[in-house]
């Protein structure tokens, strides 16, 4: 029989088939094929108990697309949902974000949450002018709320962001039920509580799935060398290969291409510092 991971837990996985959700374990074989069965995944399982819906997995059916972080399979798209205040924003976070999803070839779509505390235009701007869709939403109000399940609508889609953003909210809203646990803002640190422990598959209706994954407070970047920095900023690759030197850093170097395009607004100045700090931090790391 075939189904859907839409859990795993411990090394329990629960799989969502014609007959209902099973619990199963992955066979020996995939810790020998070094094979992870990912939250998202099509597979093959036997039936062990009929009457306890428990069963073993027997194989992985070939991924269309396979995330490393967060670890999911099978998405059409990542949402990245980012609250403007409370946490406050941190476009760095969202830059790393978007250059791994973009490592990983995969469409991001950013959605500014909670907009009823503050002006969402000039992030929208800058990554809408940077080749994103971008929207903004509020839980509160529910602006926004409709034009996402529209966004969202027959695909599988990974909602990611820092912890206490409101995806948890963002969830009731858009299922228009409790169904995922909201955690209270602390007032000390000016963030949420993380309730969300694992990787979960979520029906929104027909070929419509959201994968809720738990939130975070720092991202690794996907970069073997600080020279792919460049490529991860997608508004900045019209540039690349037209600078004065081969092998342009962007950072130091006089007629630049893509300085040049910051002094002309083509690029945000902002997006361009955080490129700088990217290629910066990469550039130590690998230096090691």
């Amino acid at each position: 029989m075939q189904g859907r991971i839409i859990k795993g837990i411990g090394g329990f996985y629960y799989i969502d088939t014609e007959r209902g959700i099973y619990e199963s374990k992955a066979r020996g074989i995939f810790r020998k094929e070094g094979i992870t069965p990912l939250v998202g995944d099509m597979c093959e399982i036997d039936i062990v108990d009929e009457e306890q819906k428990i069963g073993n997995i027997t194989g992985i059916l070939p991924r269309k697309s396979a995330l490393i972080r967060p670890a999911a399979a099978n998405a059409d798209q990542a949402v990245m949902i980012f609250a403007i205040k409370k946490p406050e924003l941190s476009t760095g976070l969202l830059d790393r974000f978007l250059m791994n999803m973009e490592k990983q070839n995969l469409e991001t779509v950013i959605v500014f949450s909670k907009n009823d505390l503050d002006d969402a235009d000039r992030l929208m701007n800058i990554y809408g002018n940077a080749g994103y869709k971008v929207l903004s939403i509020s839980n509160k109000t529910m602006e926004g709320i409709d034009k996402l399940r529209d966004i969202l609508k027959g695909k599988i889609s990974v909602l990611s962001g820092p912890s206490g953003v409101g995806k948890s909210s963002l969830i009731n809203s858009l299922l228009e039920q409790e169904y995922a646990e909201t955690g209270e803002l602390s007032e000390k640190i000016g963030r949420g509580k993380n309730t969300t422990r694992h990787t979960e598959l979520i029906s929104l209706g027909e070929d419509t799935y959201i994968m809720d994954t738990p939130g975070y407070s720092s991202i690794e970047i996907m970069c073997d060398d600080a020279d792919e920095v460049s490529y991860g900023f997608r508004e900045m690759r019209p540039y690349l290969g037209k600078c004065r030197f081969t092998g342009c850093s962007h950072v130091a170097e006089p007629d630049c291409a893509v300085k040049k395009a910051v002094e002309d607004g083509a690029v945000s100045q902002e997006r361009y510092e955080s490129y700088v700090r990217i290629y910066e931090a990469v550039k130590a790391v690998r230096k090691y």
